[in-house]
């Protein structure tokens, strides 16, 4: 059992006690020195090994209590690491301020928001408010932001389908949103329950959180802006994981359906799912792709007009010239008046084929692999990486004789489809040909 005693210790004016501790051992029995100190005001022992370490221990408290550096005693060495770091900060900043003050304007304003929103979005808020030289933020409505970002973009030249979109998707989100509610009061938060609302897909979802992040881009920059420097709840909103599940794609019998009906119910239908089907352009590309772009041999399609930003080169079909020699004109869209909102539901109603997401241009892939042989070819014409095409097109359930009637079908002739016969599919016949080689099916 171990034993006690105790005596004091007086450090230049200071009592400090100091116990002698001897506890037993199997090696034998151990002295222990343990030095009583109440500067941090609370009670603690120190050890240590013997008393003159101790005493000197002592006398260094009395002297730090002296010089005002008795409460660096309460800071952990961690503690006062953090303290060291943050009087650096002020130093690097030029702050006239002292670590003391900084701490009690932090707290203090934290205190004002309550948890409302950071310091650092409160100061951003009132920079963006307050941008001097009478430059003052415009406030605006939900609605009205998107009024106007609509007519900038028809404006800027973006194509009607491509506006139509922006327009039809922003009016459907103002609708959940609250009445006359402005753009720089809504919340990340605020406008993901909006989306979620509408009871979208994923995919669309995230399409519906893109376009708000742009609206807001585009707000920032306005003169006045519509919202401070920086304000973006759509870019802060986050992005809902979207399973990738096994393609689907038409065959011939159904897009022989599709084509036969298309003419006389929804003609204007019929110049996309053409060029989707024997070109491979997606619908938003097909849509944008003007009369002075087709060429006799090739689709031209800039990459201002294609989806990945990069032009490309689509070879034309012996079929496809002949679609096309239907409806050529010296300008315009080959697709006017083409809106792609519930194409696949409009196709379905006329047909009777239900279409999921971009079925037409997955036939376009897939039975093209099995004409040119060359998976990196076809890649390069739909405008997809080499190993999308790979994953979804290679070994399709889909036979070359299949293919070949696909890239045959042409325009409906009588109650029938015409089909190109007799021609070699890698090296389409010149226009002046094309009207020699066909037969009715």
């Amino acid at each position: 059992m171990a034993t006690k005693s105790k005596y004091v210790y007086n450090a230049n004016g200071v009592d400090f006690t100091i116990y002698k501790v001897e506890k037993p051992t199997k090696s034998g029995p151990k002295t222990y020195w343990l030095l009583e100190d109440f500067s941090t005001g609370t009670r603690r022992t120190l050890n240590n090994v013997s008393r003159e370490a101790a005493e000197r221990r002592a006398d260094g408290i009395r002297a730090a209590m002296v010089k005002g550096q008795a409460h660096r005693l309460l800071l952990s060495n961690g503690q006062w690491q953090d303290v060291c770091i943050a009087v650096e900060i002020l130093r690097s900043a030029n702050m006239a301020e002292s670590l003391g003050s900084a701490t009690r304007s932090w707290v203090e304003c934290v205190t004002i928001l309550d948890g409302r929103a950071t310091l650092r979005d409160a100061v951003k808020f009132f920079v963006g408010h307050n941008y001097g030289k009478g430059h003052q933020l415009k406030t605006i409505r939900f609605d009205e932001a998107a009024g106007l970002y609509h007519a900038f973009k028809v404006a800027d030249g973006k194509s009607e389908s491509h506006c139509g979109n922006i327009f039809s998707r922003l009016k459907r989100l103002g609708s959940k949103l609250p009445t006359g509610v402005l753009l720089d009061n809504l919340t990340a938060g605020q406008l993901e329950n909006a989306v979620v609302s509408l009871g979208l897909s994923p995919k669309t979802r995230n399409e519906y959180k893109i376009v708000l992040g742009n609206l807001y881009a585009w707000a920032g920059k306005q003169n006045p802006p519509f919202v401070p420097k920086g304000f973006n709840p759509g870019k802060e909103m986050e992005r809902c994981k979207v399973k990738h599940g096994e393609v689907e794609f038409l065959d011939v019998k159904a897009l022989k359906l599709i084509l036969s009906a298309l003419p006389a119910k929804r003609s204007d239908l019929l110049p996309l799912v053409v060029m989707v089907c024997f070109a491979g352009l997606r619908p938003s590309e097909a849509v944008r792709v003007e009369w002075k772009e087709v060429g006799e041999d090739y689709i031209r399609l800039p990459g201002m007009k294609s989806k990945t930003g990069r032009s490309r080169q689509i070879p034309l079909q012996p079929n496809m010239k002949l679609w096309l020699s239907q409806w050529r004109k010296e300008e315009g869209f080959v697709c006017p008046h083409v809106s792609l909102e519930h194409v696949n539901v409009a196709i379905k109603r006329v047909s009777g084929v239900r279409l999921s997401h971009d079925t037409l241009r997955h036939a376009y892939g897939t039975h093209r692999q099995l004409i040119v042989k060359n998976i990196g070819a076809v890649a390069e014409e739909m405008g997809n990486s080499i190993a999308i095409c790979r994953r979804h097109y290679v070994n399709a359930f889909c036979t070359e004789a299949e293919a070949t009637e696909w890239f045959s079908l042409g325009p409906q002739q009588g109650d029938n489809i015409i089909t190109l016969a007799n021609h070699d599919l890698r090296n389409p016949p010149q226009t002046g040909d094309r009207t020699e080689k066909v037969a009715t099916s």
